[in-house]
C-alpha cells in the first residue's frame, strides 16, 4: 500500500474519528511501521463506515 503524502495528517484525522477505540494515548508509542499499519486499518473503517 502506498501511503499518501500527508498520511500523518490524515491519521491524526482518523484517531478523533475512532477516538472511541481508545488509540489516541498509544499513538507516542508506536513506531512509523505500526502507525502506517493503523492508518491502513483506519481508512478502511472508515471506507466501510461510509
Amino acid at each position: 500500500m502506498k501511503l499518501p503524502r500527508d498520511w500523518l495528517k490524515e491519521l491524526e484525522l482518523l484517531v478523533w474519528r475512532f477516538a472511541h477505540l481508545g488509540i489516541g494515548p498509544d499513538l507516542a508509542g508506536m513506531t512509523v511501521t505500526e502507525l502506517a499499519a493503523l492508518y491502513a486499518h483506519l481508512s478502511r473503517l472508515a471506507a466501510v463506515a461510509r
